[in-house]
């Protein structure tokens, strides 16, 4: 028999992410959830008909309530440290919550910060290290002795091999293989389905096999201050 409803606070909003999140939930949950929207900036996205069955408050910044899960609605760095900037005056790294998926599996000697979504079937291996606001999408592989840095998002079927560095607020696009011992410097976008066998510096935009920078990341570049 399913529990009563359970309530999730959002950060943000992106309708295709939301529709991740409530999924995630239910089915850790096995209950029907309820997501309350905080927003940081007027909602460009609107509740459109991916959205009709997941019940969805919109709430204003001073209704946040320090007792109830909290996650970022969004993905992406570029959104993502935006966000947690503007309620960083209300809420501090503590007040989150992280979601794994139930299906995703965790070695014990890993460790993690706050405001961590793991989506299905995804594998960290020993002695990794995982910074806060880091979104690991469905399927991706984590090696041994990772450190991966605050608000990077890793999509679906990365795979890392061991000793890996990214650093803060960067993405990894679905597909991407790095080889050990690899360094991935602040701020840098890796393409999809791109073989990186040496260091990326910061602040890169770069893809291929093998993987090479293109031009400098001027999408997003944040000096990130806790």
């Amino acid at each position: 028999m399913k529990s009563q409803k359970n309530v999730c606070q959002l950060l943000g909003f992106d309708p295709n992410w939301i529709c991740v999140i409530h999924d995630l939930l239910y089915y850790n949950h096995e209950s029907e959830i309820d997501l309350q929207v905080f927003l940081n900036i007027e909602m460009q996205a609107k509740l459109n008909d991916h959205l009709m069955e997941i019940p969805i408050q919109v709430k204003d910044k001073s209704e946040i309530n320090n007792n109830l899960p909290l996650l970022f609605g969004l993905a992406s760095p570029k959104n993502k440290y935006p966000v947690y900037q503007s309620f960083s005056k209300v809420l501090k790294k503590k007040d989150y919550t992280n979601l794994i998926a139930n299906s995703s599996i965790i070695s014990l000697s890993t460790q993690f910060d706050k405001a961590l979504l793991m989506d299905h079937q995804c594998i960290v291996s020993a002695q990794t290290k995982i910074g806060f606001g880091v979104s690991i999408k469905r399927g991706a592989k984590i090696g041994h002795h990772n450190v991966i840095g605050d608000f990077t998002d890793i999509n679906p079927g990365v795979i890392t091999s061991g000793s890996v560095t990214i650093g803060k607020g960067c993405e990894i696009g679905s597909g991407a293989i790095i080889k050990n011992n690899v360094k991935i410097g602040d701020n840098s976008f890796v393409g999809m389905g791109s073989v990186v066998t040496k260091d990326i510096p910061a602040n890169s935009i770069a893809f291929g096999n093998p993987c090479k920078v293109i031009r400098k990341n001027d999408i997003w570049n944040f000096n990130y201050i806790d």
